[in-house]
């Protein structure tokens, strides 16, 4: 026989079924839906981050190449 911490039966001594809380199928489709919306959008803003990353790249190897020609001329608004 086995004992709980607590003063309710057990289910192996006659106490009552414990009740299972199962999730209606709506609800299983709002929560993958959820998941799938998430991951897409982790994916954009990876893309994102990686296309902003090769643009100040891109920048920097050409400001790079503009002081190593010689060319100090600076444009309007810098």
């Amino acid at each position: 026989m086995m004992t709980g911490t607590d003063s309710d039966p057990l289910v192996e001594d006659g106490g009552l079924l414990p009740t299972q809380h199962r999730l209606a199928l709506w609800h299983k489709i709002v929560f993958f839906m959820l998941g799938l919306i998430s991951a897409l959008i982790i994916c954009v803003l990876v893309h994102l981050s990686n296309r902003l990353s090769a643009d100040a790249e891109q920048k920097a190897l050409q400001h790079f190449h503009e002081i190593s020609s010689g060319r100090t001329g600076r444009r309007f608004g810098y």
